[in-house]
């Protein structure tokens, strides 16, 4: 296949998952790379523009692929991208923030945390970006690119002074992030930020935070580094394969518009990583209730 018919396969939606374009693309990584930044360049700044084409999916297959081949140059476009108030970022690139931006962002910042640093403080940014951004800084501890120590002291800076003290879900993440590095130095500010109410214990309580106090820092970083959620990007077609909009038979019927009901159901990139999302819950879950069943 020439670079053309890898990005004509590449750009939109067919029902089909595009393999054999994927492979092609990892192969010729070097001639793509240019194409695959110029699309994320692009894009940042006409996300209203790209809303309203459900069916364009390259700057997904771009993004992945970028941060497969872990390519810096695309770090600041990416993180742009995501800089845009409100939830328009959200919007064009589905469950892909909250399952993978955080592994993205790890996977071309080659070591600089500032750009993440900038987003995760970024006040008009989307809450759950900020929140990926945060644990995209605990995948670089899990996977040894950058010390613990410049992640706690960080954290304390964001429980002290950077983050605005008013309820939003970065907050109850910046404890949950912190908790799994056994954070005795910042169990002072966590349990401070408790009192404020600014935790849904609902999905973190004291009794999480504990835990991994307990459990302590090698038998927790251990513990991540078996966790899919705090890897690097490896294959881009084992990450987007099993995506729903790939197996529902229904979404397959047509190529044009393959929901048929129009806006009575979602793009196909909003619906793209649910069927992954649901297994990470279900995950989630059983390690939460194995870990307070050892506590027991």
């Amino acid at each position: 296949m020439e670079l053309t018919e890898i990005i004509a396969e590449l750009e939109n939606y067919t029902g089909t998952f595009p393999r054999l374009a994927l492979e092609r693309a990892m192969a010729e990584q070097v001639a793509i790379t240019p194409i695959l930044l110029a699309t994320v360049t692009e894009w940042k700044s006409k996300l209203e523009e790209l809303s309203e084409r459900p069916n364009y999916f390259l700057h997904l297959y771009a993004m992945y692929l970028l941060a497969q081949f872990r390519e810096s140059q695309a770090y600041q476009p990416i993180v742009e991208f995501f800089s845009v108030p409100g939830e328009i970022s959200m919007d064009v690139t589905g469950d892909l923030v909250t399952e993978d931006l955080g592994r993205i962002l790890a996977s071309v910042c080659d070591g600089n945390i500032e750009p993440i640093q900038q987003l995760i403080e970024n006040r008009q940014a989307n809450e759950y970006v900020r929140s990926s951004a945060l644990s995209s800084l605990i995948i670089l501890v899990v996977r040894g690119a950058i010390d613990r120590e410049v992640v706690i002291k960080y954290f304390e800076e964001l429980f002290s002074t950077r983050l605005e003290r008013e309820y939003s879900s970065i907050w109850t993440n910046l404890v949950m992030e912190s908790a799994v590095l056994a954070p005795l130095e910042l169990k002072q500010q966590i349990d401070l930020t408790f009192d404020a109410d600014l935790v849904d214990e609902f999905f973190f309580g004291r009794e999480d935070v504990d835990y991994y106090i307990n459990l302590g820092r090698e038998a927790s970083l251990n513990e991540l580094r078996d966790r899919k959620h705090y890897t690097l990007i490896q294959d881009t077609i084992s990450e987007m394969e099993w995506w729903n909009c790939f197996q529902d038979k229904k979404l397959k019927k047509s190529t044009s518009n393959p929901f048929g009901m129009g806006d009575l159901n979602p793009s196909p990139q909003k619906i793209a990583t649910s069927t992954k999302k649901k297994a990470q819950g279900k995950i989630q879950k059983q390690a939460r209730r194995k870990n307070r069943s050892k506590k027991k």
